[in-house]
């Protein structure tokens, strides 16, 4: 079905970048870059280049970062941006990050700055997306940091997956960028609290606590009539127990179920935690992949013909606490591309079975326990 939006997946960061950059120095009027990360290297130092660039041509370009995921952001790639007229702003730090209370996406009196941002301190800006002229969107897991190329300090890039549209609707992706930058009225997010969710076919964001459950409930329902497979590629899996119970229902039912993790992380000690989780899903038949050659930081779904890519991981701070954004796929031939790659990566991974898993040593039950 040839739908007269432009959608092209990636799952390759250098290709990834070098689309994006293209973007950015075509860009005529506005740009809005949201990222958890943005590192002080190479890819970080390209894209600052190609924003300060752009801003000099006269182009709006704001940045928003996370307080927790680019702490020193504003001691760094800030100046220069500033310099060149790039506005920037950082999504709560955290209350003893003084050097980003200028750009603190709050701009209260002190005390009252520091009590809210001591109480949001749990609550991340998890997306990655940039909005081109409010004509192009990128939405994916791909953070602005050189782990992505295929060069990297690791020597492997890590794996993972984004997409561009060109054509859609970008109304509510722009309004949600206006209110995590804090240039709504108390009354203007009071409204979208407890507006309505649209159905968006595209745009899946998680901005209120009203959407968080109407999207998490859809994403159960989905699971829940699921007719032949269920496939997850996830950097920080540790499901909930409708989650869980909903994978090992699938499986019992004869579904086609297949999790595929990382063996190692950049998070220490997330194999751990979702390793806790193992023996009951394995038990019921849901096939198990860890991925060897480096980090797996991707966040694909598959629901039978249905896939979603973004930024969104299956597990409480991406359900309860962090902003997210994820997109759903609908042109066959960026399924095509999805599948075979999840297909691939499954092939660099090993096979956790549940005689293996039985028999790990001891030190490994205990991790698991702890």
């Amino acid at each position: 079905n040839d739908l007269s939006f432009e959608e092209t997946v990636f799952v390759d960061g250098n290709i990834y970048f070098d689309a994006l950059i293209t973007d950015i120095s075509n860009a005529k009027k506005s740009i809005e870059l949201e990222s958890y990360i943005f590192a002080n290297d190479s890819v970080g130092q390209k894209i600052s280049h190609a924003l300060i660039e752009a801003a000099k041509r006269g182009v709006m370009v704001r940045i928003l970062v996370d307080g927790a995921g680019s702490p020193y952001f504003a001691t760094t790639l800030a100046h220069s941006l500033e310099k060149a007229g790039v506005q920037t702003r950082v999504f709560h730090p955290f209350p003893w990050q003084l050097w980003n209370w200028s750009r603190s996406v709050v701009k209260w009196p002190i005390l009252l700055r520091w009590i809210y941002l001591f109480l949001k301190s749990n609550s991340r800006n998890h997306r990655k997306i940039c909005i081109i002229d409010k004509e192009i969107a990128y939405i994916g897991s791909i953070n602005i940091t050189a782990d992505h190329l295929h060069q990297n300090k690791e020597g492997l890039s890590w794996r993972d997956a984004a997409v561009r549209f060109k054509g859609i609707s970008l109304k509510e992706l722009s309004e949600s960028f206006e209110s995590a930058w804090f240039s709504k009225t108390i009354q203007e997010r009071m409204r979208d609290t407890f507006h309505r969710v649209k159905k968006n076919p595209y745009i899946r964001l998680n901005n209120s606590w009203h959407r968080r459950r109407v999207l998490y409930r859809n994403l159960l329902k989905r699971m829940r009539r699921a007719d032949h497979r269920i496939w997850i590629s996830n950097a920080y899996f540790v499901p909930d127990n409708f989650l869980l119970r909903r994978l090992k229902l699938a499986a019992d039912y004869g579904l086609d179920v297949r999790v595929l993790l990382p063996k190692k992380s950049d998070v220490f000690m997330m194999p751990w935690a979702s390793e806790a989780f193992y023996s009951s899903l394995l038990k019921s038949g849901v096939r198990i992949f860890e991925y060897l050659p480096n980090n797996l930081h991707a966040k694909v779904l598959f629901v039978d013909d249905w896939i979603l890519v973004g930024s969104s991981n299956l597990n409480y701070r991406s359900i309860l606490h962090d902003l997210e954004a994820d997109a759903v796929i609908t042109k066959e031939s960026s399924k095509k591309i999805l599948e075979e790659q999840f297909l691939k990566d499954l092939q660099n991974s090993q096979e956790i079975t549940f005689d293996n898993w039985k028999k790990r040593p001891w030190y490994q039950r205990f991790s698991g326990r702890a």
